[in-house]
């Protein structure tokens, strides 16, 4: 009978695998579908100029290089970073270019994600239903941003009811506006969140299986060296909650020599990617100011709220058991409850907590996971204690006090959707199956809602043609393409200079802008797409890949309006982009050189 369940449970991941791989390419084929005439389509929306950057390397790649440089800016550089991931995305793009290399790696991440967290969940629950919820529920489920859903930033800016704004402090809750956190969202917007989602999920997976299998510890180690070199800031996160579990299995007193030893094993993975991390971080100063870029975790009620759905539906999960059980679930839960009351202080950006902070914590969350782990009778099982310092461990991950602290969030509803599933299947199991089938259904539907409102934002950026960051256009102008061509022989001996981009928000009929809209920009962003897709250096290219990009970024405009002393090559700058017939009061194209390419739109111009 095990083996049935697990057989009919295996063909339900196979089938949400591809199911969930159509879906996110759904938005896809609608870009192409309404793609205006002469306009070229990526398929991207969301920050498309962190794509940009990761098709730069991809570029580099194609151009034959193993090691790359950061082509944002014109500062020396030795060009150590080695990324494995878009290195091999490099080589197939060689062959289908960029877009399908990127969508194809997304895509083909994507199912093995969800069959991967399919093995993660047998080791959770027997039961074919349990663990078909909690696979749903994990890959789709969101919190309560559909209720107060925005197109553009991540402050609540239209009117929206008291009773929701004043526990918000006015902010989006993390499913509207952070997609990493998220599987459904990330499928939907990045490649490298998929790959990192995979080596995560395989990761613990190996962690699980080499109680009994030493094979399972070389794999892991691998999966874990991996994720190390393509998305380092998450190693960090399974680092804790490898923490968290091996103080979960002393409380259940099932913490073994040998299989403590092959989890070792699996963290000392990272140790050869860990030490080329710390060569380049030494010997590489663009790399250093990259590294230093300030990403502040958004503020803990948008985090609360970005996954209290998931959090109530897990509650009866974390409560179960005896009252020392009850203990460590209300010691977790009370932190939570402080971090909530006090979370109002934290309005600007910057530290939540200290570290000194920081530490007491973490050191709170492990106590309330030895609570609850600590069970005489009905012990859980690995796979759930696994799951419980995840998630536990994940709610103040985020707030670790290091620049790049945004990043910890990555993924978190995956634990916090497993235990849902397991809540929410608990709570039914004992219903009629047409009911309890129904009701399963409304509760996906539900957990899913914001899912649907990222499906109609992806289209609604389409339609307006402007990206999340509304100085970006989604479709590229013919004119674009051919410089793009014009300049892709160069790579990186030509240094491109392009108007920053200049939002456009959508106005009424009275002339007041429409809160929440914004149209094409008036002058798109193009910087980052020389560098993404001709391989170019860019002077002010991209907000964090750029060392000192506020200052580039006015140097450049006062450039090109003609307000400054400087000049283009002393500049660094080799070629220059500048919109045709715009309002804009815009030096000539002849005064910064000639021109090489002079288009309907745009026309591009080499410095002499």
């Amino acid at each position: 009978m095990p083996e049935q369940q697990t057989a009919l449970f295996r063909k339900f991941t196979i089938w949400l695998g591809v199911t969930i791989c159509v879906l996110v390419l759904l938005p896809t084929v609608y870009g192409v579908l309404v793609r205006p005439e002469n306009q070229v389509y990526l398929g991207l929306q969301y920050n498309i100029d962190d794509h940009m950057v990761y098709a730069g390397w991809m570029q580099q790649a194609i151009e034959g290089r193993l090691l790359f440089e950061n082509r944002f800016t014109t500062a020396e550089q030795p060009g150590l970073t080695l990324h494995l991931y878009f290195l091999l995305l490099g080589w197939i793009a060689k062959v289908v270019g960029i877009p399908v290399a990127m969508h194809l790696g997304r895509i083909v991440f994507c199912f093995l994600s969800v069959v991967a967290l399919g093995r993660l969940i047998e080791f959770v629950n027997e039961g074919v239903y349990v663990r078909k919820v909690a696979l749903t529920l994990s890959t789709v489920g969101g919190g309560i941003g559909f209720l107060v859903w925005h197109t553009f930033g991540v402050a609540l800016v239209k009117q929206t009811p008291e009773f929701l704004a004043s526990p918000m402090i006015s902010r989006l809750p993390a499913d509207v506006w952070q997609p990493e956190g998220f599987f459904l969202f990330s499928a939907m917007t990045n490649s490298l969140f998929m790959v990192s989602a995979f080596l995560m999920i395989s990761t613990l997976v190996c962690a699980l299986q080499a109680k009994t299998n030493r094979k399972a510890a070389y794999l892991g180690a691998v999966s874990f060296g991996l994720l190390m070199n393509i998305h380092s800031y998450d190693v960090l996160i399974l680092g804790l909650t490898f923490v968290g579990f091996c103080v979960a299995l002393v409380a259940a007193k099932q913490i073994e020599t040998k299989w403590l030893l092959r989890m070792l094993g699996i963290g000392a993975g990272v140790i050869p990617f860990a030490l080329w991390f710390v060569y380049v971080l030494k010997n590489d100063p663009v790399f250093q100011a990259r590294a230093a870029t300030e990403t502040f975790s958004a503020n803990y009620r948008s985090i609360v709220f970005g996954f209290i759905l998931l959090v109530l539906l897990a509650i009866p999960v974390v409560l179960s058991g005896s009252k020392w059980n009850k203990a460590g679930a209300c010691l977790l839960f009370a932190l939570q409850g402080v971090l909530y009351y006090i979370a109002p202080q934290h309005l600007k950006d910057g530290y939540f907590m200290t570290p000194i902070a920081w530490v007491s914590c973490f050191g709170i969350t492990l106590c309330g996971i030895y609570l609850l782990a600590k069970r005489d009778e009905q012990p859980l099982n690995s796979g759930l204690l696994l799951v419980l310092a995840w998630a536990m461990v994940g709610l103040i991950a985020p707030y670790f006090p290091a620049l790049f602290q945004r990043k910890l969030m990555m993924m978190l509803g995956l634990p916090w959707g497993i235990l849902a599933g397991v809540g929410l299947a608990q709570l039914l199991l004992k219903r009629e199956r047409g009911q309890r089938n129904l009701m399963t259904s409304l509760g996906v539907i539900i957990l899913g809602a914001t899912g649907i409102q990222w499906f109609g934002r992806e289209m609604l950026l389409m339609r307006s043609n402007v990206s999340n960051t509304t100085v970006h256009s989604v479709y590229l102008p013919r004119d674009i393409q051919n410089i793009i061509e014009k300049l892709r022989p160069l790579g990186g001996r030509a240094t491109v200079a392009a108007l920053p981009g200049i939002p456009a928000p959508r106005m009424a009929e009275d002339g007041q802008p429409v809160v929440d809209m914004y149209d094409t920009p008036v002058v798109p962003d193009f910087n980052p797409f020389f560098t993404g897709l001709a391989g170019s250096k860019t002077f002010a290219g991209h907000w964090s890949e750029t060392p000192d990009y506020a200052k580039k970024r006015n140097e450049v405009t006062q450039l090109l309006l003609g307000k400054s002393s400087s000049k283009a090559n002393e500049l660094g700058i080799t070629h220059i982009v500048l919109p045709v017939g715009s309002n804009l009061p815009l030096s000539p194209a002849d005064t910064f050189g000639n021109v090489i390419y002079e288009g309907t739109n745009y026309t591009l111009v080499e410095v002499q």
